[in-house]
């Protein structure tokens, strides 16, 4: 289990500054959370809702494997960060999954970030059939690069969505496929796929959780992901700190906010399948 934060601002600003309040309360959830961090935001100079510049736009990427609240590095890190898309991560590990770079969210495909809050039973058939759909590659072993597979599959397939990858429609077909696999070879559903999925025009965010299988240490609403428009900046982010006036995001409900414009588009679950 893992803690998910990003936010879109209007107007390049530093990561602090976009989030005074409540980016010390976030950080503050590593002292559960504490098997590494990352940070990653989008480098200046390019346009609202897409960019100026038709060469690549790969992200400014932190992680350590160390414990936010008392690593240097991630202080320097969310101090470093500024931009109109940042998310950050916090790593809780899933069982038997090593603590290393490659292990650490969010990980990075080209311009887009992935960071994902849960996890699911692996198996080596469930990697062999994720994989067998021609997805990226994963550089770690942890399930959630395989999720990461799953959608990069899925967006190469869908027809485009405003002139780019539908991401928020691939992340949905990619749980439910997910789903079903893990119905199929485990008897049970993810425990979590909530997600955060970043351009560098969007932040698209995605709820799925099992709430049976959720820590029985936990509160109820521990994998709730939840979302708050203001004028000046749209924050998605995992509970455990006060949240006035935020939304909890519906259960296979995506959500696409816009750079530039701050515009949030609502997708709502897929139809069940008959």
């Amino acid at each position: 289990m893992c803690r998910l934060l990003g936010v879109v601002s209007r107007g390049e600003r530093p990561l602090p500054e976009i989030l005074p309040e409540e980016l010390p309360l976030f950080t503050a959830l590593s002292e559960r959370h504490k098997d590494g961090w990352g940070v990653a935001w989008y480098p200046s100079g390019t346009g609202a809702d897409g960019r100026d510049d038709p060469a690549p736009l790969v992200p400014h990427l932190r992680r350590g494997t160390d414990t936010a609240r008392a690593s240097n590095a991630y202080g320097d890190a969310v101090a470093e960060a500024r931009g109109e898309v940042i998310v950050v991560h916090l790593r809780r590990a899933s069982v038997g999954l090593a603590l290393t770079p490659e292990n650490t969210h969010p990980f990075v495909e080209g311009e887009m970030t992935f960071s994902h809050n849960g996890q699911f039973d692996l198996s080596d058939q469930l990697r062999e059939r994720i994989l067998a759909r021609g997805g990226r590659a994963p550089l770690g072993t942890t399930d959630s690069e395989l999720f990461l597979s799953l959608i990069t599959a899925w967006a190469g397939e869908l027809p485009p969505r405003e002139g780019q990858a539908d991401w928020a429609l691939a992340i949905q077909h990619a749980a439910a496929d997910l789903t079903a696999l893990s119905l199929d070879l485990f008897g049970r559903p993810p425990e979590s796929l909530n997600c955060l999925l970043t351009t560098p025009g969007t932040l698209v965010a995605f709820a799925q959780h099992d709430p049976p299988q959720a820590p029985a240490d936990q509160p109820t609403e521990v994998y709730d992901l939840r979302w708050r428009a203001d004028h000046d900046r749209v924050l998605v982010s995992s509970t455990g700190y006060p949240q006035p006036g935020f939304t909890t995001l519906d259960q296979g409900a995506a959500l696409t906010v816009h750079r530039g414009t701050l515009r949030v588009q609502e997708h709502p679950p897929l139809p069940a399948a008959s």
